[in-house]
């Protein structure tokens, strides 16, 4: 009887430790999961972010290019001046004509270098487009150090060639000199997306 109940209490005693030993392997799983867990979640939001970072990016590309297509619409307007318009006399360009966004000298440019401040600080819009939400503003400035007729010395001359209208359906075609004009664009669009576009022609 006695050897009986020892066996008896042997066995009960085993049971336990085997019970105390699984308890903490079930608690451990449990912080292993939690863990995990938390790190799906972050990785999850990090990926929700750099997904919208990514649109917002391709957007803004999208509307630049936008805006870069539309700033031949000031070219063609600008074209237009020099060719039938208000700046078609030479005499005319010896002289700023501010009302056609025009100056006969280089205009300084110190807080964004190559862009004229007075661009920067213009608040007219010169071509809006309401449908599109763009804005367009411009200026042209003859590289030449002083307003006045224009002169190797103080201008920046390039070569042009000219049609002076010939007879019997034959172009007369007329090679020279001339200044340098150069006409900054500066574009607006939505987002406070802004670009600017620059080119020189002579004439």
């Amino acid at each position: 009887m006695t050897i009986s109940a020892f066996h008896f209490q042997s066995l009960s005693s085993g049971s336990r430790e085997k019970r105390n030993i699984r308890a903490p392997q079930r608690g451990s799983v449990l912080i292993m999961a939690l863990i995990s867990l938390l790190i799906l979640m972050l990785a999850s939001v990090a990926l929700i972010s750099s997904t919208d970072t990514a649109l917002l990016t391709s957007g803004n590309l999208a509307f630049k290019r936008d805006l870069a297509n539309q700033t031949e619409l000031a070219v063609a307007q600008v074209r237009a001046k020099f060719v039938t318009g208000a700046l078609v006399s030479e005499a005319v360009l010896y002289n700023d004509v501010t009302a056609e966004n025009y100056y006969a000298h280089v205009l300084p440019s110190i807080k964004i270098p190559g862009i004229p401040d007075v661009l920067i600080k213009a608040t007219k819009d010169d071509i809006p487009d309401p449908g599109t939400g763009i804005r367009l503003r411009y200026v042209i400035d003859r590289m030449c150090v002083s307003g006045t007729v224009p002169d190797k010395s103080i201008c920046t001359m390039g070569s042009f060639v000219d049609d002076k209208g010939g007879t019997n359906n034959l172009i007369k075609v007329s090679a020279g000199l001339g200044p340098v004009y150069r006409l900054t664009i500066m574009a607006l669009g939505p987002r406070n997306t802004q670009t600017f576009a620059q080119i020189t022609f002579t004439h």
